[in-house]
């Protein structure tokens, strides 16, 4: 999904992610491949897959 897509809630990167920690309930923190933990929480349902 790209800037233009989706209005301004509309995530703005598309490169792959991994998850760097779980929580309970559902919550991940994601990291890029190079080791960046992004810095908020994402709940599964908001994660799309490839």
């Amino acid at each position: 999904m790209g800037r233009d897509k989706g209005g301004k809630m509309a995530a703005n990167w598309e490169e792959p992610f991994r998850i760097h920690e779980a929580f309970e309930g559902g919550a991940y923190r994601l990291e890029t491949m190079e080791g960046e933990v992004m810095p908020r929480t994402w709940f599964a349902s908001g994660l799309a897959t490839a």
